[in-house]
Order: structure tokens, then C-alpha cells, then sequence
């Protein structure tokens, strides 16, 4: 019986993973670029988690699934407000709604669960272990049952000063996630198992470039190689990942943008005198970068200060207009698309400059027909701005300030790797998007692809003369599944009156 496993590295990046194994630092990923097709895989703009792995899941864009970031910003009469996103604000299909004896485990924003074929072990913004995360609900306390003392999630950003005590934990999240993806592979059925681990971005986010990373990685690295000993000739590997990461030195306070422009009001940061006046010398005397790296070497205490005091104090002024801030990206929203804002929004963020470099450091800002395009196309943010390499967008500090804690964040290309039995070997993928990896799937299992779905098949990473090339990829519309569905409602419901005899 044919299977797929698609096994998702949360913030993977593609020239990280690509020097690391050719270096001889990640050999199971090695064997993966001699044995199978690979290549950067792109994803959403902005490369954040909810769009990207919603849009990989879904074979869409978020102009046709509707998840843009990590919250909604709604319009209201009196302004605006903001809910994060859950499971059920998709406005589409996801591959476990196509396949049966599916296996869905800790992909984020999946919770909450809902009714699959299959397992759910939702991921990413679960509130606890005392919430219903799992379908069927009862599954939950065989999983706790089976890997007692399981970890969703991790976050990152309340170990300022204590990265010892991150390192730590995120073995034993990661160790009890590999627990149960044996549990899971050995003794559950499943045709489709899609198993994605968050711990690669959560290190990435404050270690980036450091040995514990590497280290990590190479953990991660040899699970891989158990993962290639135990699979069979009928099932097809897909490693994947939501963006790439990278290095950040700097960050660019968006919210003195938008107070310079009279959209928002700042009022000030209670920043101690002696802190800003450290700060101020390191940058006078060109240490600023230096400064980030004696940062690490700080006591806890005042690490927890340095960050806490800078935060700055905006208050919105224009109920026209509302931002939020992501560190990989900045969304900007109107009430009433207006082409002066727009225009000098654009105009004030090209021509912004890191004074110690006079380099640029905005990379682009997009207004949202240029990147989306699709049924929920009205509720996207009306501008996406992006930082150059190196730099992160926040909302506090001065304007270009020294990144302190944080040190790692988004990159738009992923990673892809494909193995198995019908896959060609050492072959370098080329435009590979994120939202392909849905469409593929549904070839490889025969299935018809909705036309809806904005991704295409990757063909071209099958042999020639391999199952998947011979057939070619069919496309339905989109109500076919529906119908589908309702006539195997129809089948299971006259089975049951016959067993009962009332048929």
C-alpha cells in the first residue's frame, strides 16, 4: 500500500541545511541530496508560520485560505480589533480532508482539532495539556498515557537569560516528540502521516549561528537516519520546512515610522538613563554590534531590564489605520484605501537608512494584489513590509537599535527533500512554492486535484518511466469531494440499516 510521510522542520533553511550536509555535519540529510530530489522551497511573503503552513497543507495562497499571520485585524466602527487565528479560520480543504487513515501531528494551527480520518495532535497555540487537543478527544489520554510528561510547545521569548534552561527543555519537547512519532508510526494505521517539529525555529530565534544550534541540528539529523532505516519501498519521504531562517543584528522600530507620518502617537520608554546612555556610547563608538555579543554575557536580571525597559509606548491617533509588527514582517491596515497614505507610507520606508552603514533597509513593501490574489482577498493586510537581511521589525527601541536577546528570524526559502521509490536521484528542484506540496501529494495517491488549489504537481521530481510521470495529474472541480462525501455519508448510513436489518 502506497504511503506518505511528510515530516515538517519548522524554520529549516535551505542554504543552512545545504552547507551543513555537504559539509559532512548532517549526513542523513546528505544522503537525501544523493539519493532523492531537493531544492529551496519557497514560501508565503510574509515566510511566517500560519500562512505558510496552512498554504502548504491547503495547495493555496492566503488569498484563498484566508490566514495572513498570526492574528485577524478586523474593522470595526470605532477602530479595530485584533483575534488570533485558530483551525477555524481557514476558508479551505487540507490534504487530511482528500486522504483517509491520516495521521496529523503537531502541525501548526491546527487547534482546535476537528474530525479527520485519522489522528489529530494539534500543535502550535494549544492553550495546555488540559485542553481538548487531540481527535478522536480520546486519543488524548492514550497519548498521555504512552509519553507521559509531553511538551506542545516552547516558547522562546520568556528565556531571556536563561538560555541554559531553554537548551534543556527543548531536548525533552523534542525527545518526547520523537516518542511519539514511533508510538505513532508503529502502531497506529495511516496512508498519510504529516509530523512537523517546532523546535528548529524556536532555537533559530535566540541561537542562531551558535554550537547549541549546530548541535541540535544534528540530533535532528540522526532521527532522520533512524526515520530512512525504518521506512519501506512503499512509502515516499517528503522533509519540508515553512521558511528559512537567518542571522538578525539590527531592528527597525516601525512604530517612529508611522509616528513620524502622525499615524500613531508615541509616548515615550522608561528606559533607565545609565542603560541609554551604555547604549548611546556603543553606537557613537561604532561597538554597536559588539554590544548584542557582550549582551549574552550579562546577568539574568539585567538582561530581563534591558529588554522589558525598551519597549516604547504607542498609542494609535488615525482610527483609519492599524499595524501590527511580527519581526519578519510588518502588516499595515486602512480603513479606506487611501493612495496618499500608501504613498508616502511606501516613500518614508525605502528612504530609510541605518545611519552607522547609510545602507537601505527596507527590502519591499507590497500592497496586497501583488502578492495574494483569491476569495478572502478582502480581509489581507493592505501593505506587507519586509526588512532587509540582517534586520528585524519591532516596535520598540530607537529606530535602528541593536538586536539584543533575539538573534535569529525569518527567511523566505525552506527546505524540500523527496526519497523514495519513484523519486529521481540527485536532482536540484528549481521554483518549488510552498503551496505545491498539497497538489503533489494528491498525485501520488491517484486523487484528483481541485482546480481551486493554486499550487501545481512537481512532476519533474518522479523518474520517467515511474508511476507518477506515466499518469498525468487530474484536475476536478472543487465540489466533486463534496459530492463524494455526501454519497459515502449515503453508503455508511444504508450499511447500517442493513447490519440492523431495517433495510
Amino acid at each position: 500500500m502506497r504511503k506518505v510521510l511528510v515530516i515538517g522542520f519548522d524554520g529549516a533553511d535551505w542554504k543552512t541545511i545545504w552547507n551543513w550536509a555537504n559539509s559532512g555535519k548532517l549526513p542523513n540529510f546528505k544522503r537525501l541530496i544523493d539519493l532523492g530530489a531537493f531544492g529551496p522551497l519557497e514560501s508565503t511573503i510574509p515566510p511566517v508560520t500560519p500562512p505558510a503552513w496552512t498554504s502548504m497543507v491547503t495547495g493555496k495562497n492566503p488569498g484563498n485560505h484566508g490566514i495572513y499571520s498570526f492574528a485577524r485585524i478586523i474593522k470595526t466602527e470605532n477602530g479595530w480589533k485584533k483575534l488570533i487565528y485558530t483551525s477555524r479560520n481557514k476558508k479551505s480543504k487540507e490534504l487530511w480532508d482528500y486522504i483517509d487513515r491520516t495521521l496529523v501531528i503537531n502541525v501548526p494551527f491546527t487547534y482546535p482539532p476537528r474530525r479527520i480520518n485519522g489522528i489529530m495532535v494539534t500543535g502550535m497555540l494549544t492553550p495546555s495539556l488540559d485542553s481538548e487537543f487531540t481527535y478522536p478527544p480520546e486519543f488524548r489520554n492514550e497519548l498521555l498515557e504512552q509519553i507521559p510528561d509531553y511538551i506542545i510547545e516552547l516558547d522562546w521569548s520568556k528565556y531571556v537569560g536563561k538560555e541554559k534552561e531553554f537548551i534543556t527543555h527543548l531536548y525533552k519537547m523534542t525527545k518526547k516528540r520523537i516518542e511519539l512519532f514511533w508510538y505513532l508510526f508503529d502502531n497506529k494505521p495511516w496512508r498519510l502521516m504529516f509530523f512537523v517539529f517546532i523546535g528548529p525555529d524556536r532555537i533559530q530565534h535566540i541561537l542562531w549561528g551558535t554550537r547549541e544550534m549546530e548541535e541540535y541540528w544534528k540530533y535532528l539529523d540522526g532521527f532522520l537516519g533512524e526515520v530512512l532505516e525504518k521506512i519501506d519501498h512503499e512509502t515516499l519521504l517528503f522533509i519540508v520546512s515553512d521558511h528559512g531562517f537567518g542571522k538578525i543584528e539590527k531592528t527597525i522600530n516601525l512604530s517612529l515610522v508611522l509616528a513620524k507620518l502622525g499615524l500613531i502617537k508615541e509616548r515615550g520608554s522608561s528606559i533607565s538613563s545609565v542603560t541609554k546612555w551604555l547604549i548611546n556610547f556603543a553606537k557613537k563608538t561604532g561597538l554597536l554590534i559588539y554590544f548584542a555579543k557582550l549582551y549574552g554575557l550579562l546577568p539574568e536580571f539585567i538582561k530581563r531590564k534591558i529588554l522589558e525597559s525598551s519597549r516604547t509606548q504607542v498609542e494609535l491617533i488615525n482610527p483609519d489605520v492599524m499595524y501590527e509588527c511580527e519581526g519578519a514582517f510588518a502588516a499595515v491596515y486602512l480603513k479606506r484605501k487611501d493612495k496618499r497614505i500608501i504613498s508616502k507610507l511606501k516613500q518614508e520606508l525605502y528612504s530609510l537608512k541605518d545611519p552607522y552603514t547609510n545602507e537601505k533597509v527596507i527590502a519591499k513593501v507590497y500592497e496586497k494584489s501583488e502578492i495574494y490574489f483569491g476569495k478572502c482577498l478582502d480581509s489581507a493586510p493592505d501593505l506587507i513590509i519586509l526588512p532587509k537581511e540582517g534586520y528585524t521589525l519591532k516596535n520598540y527601541g530607537d529606530l535602528i537599535d541593536v538586536a539584543y536577546f533575539q538573534n535569529g528570524d525569518h527567511r523566505l526559502y525552506g527546505i524540500f527533500f523527496a526519497y523514495g521509490s519513484g523519486i529521481k536521484r540527485r536532482y536540484k528542484i528549481k521554483n518549488a512554492k510552498i503551496y505545491d506540496i498539497a497538489p503533489t501529494i494528491l498525485h501520488i495517491f491517484g486523487l484528483p486535484i481541485p482546480n481551486d488549489m493554486d499550487g501545481r504537481v512537481l512532476i519533474e521530481i518522479f523518474e520517467e518511466d515511474s508511476e507518477f510521470t506515466r499518469k498525468k495529474p487530474k484536475y476536478v472541480n472543487s465540489s466533486y469531494y463534496e459530492k463524494k462525501y455526501e454519497d459515502e455519508k449515503l453508503k455508511k448510513a444504508i450499511q447500517k440499516l442493513k447490519i440492523k436489518g431495517k433495510f
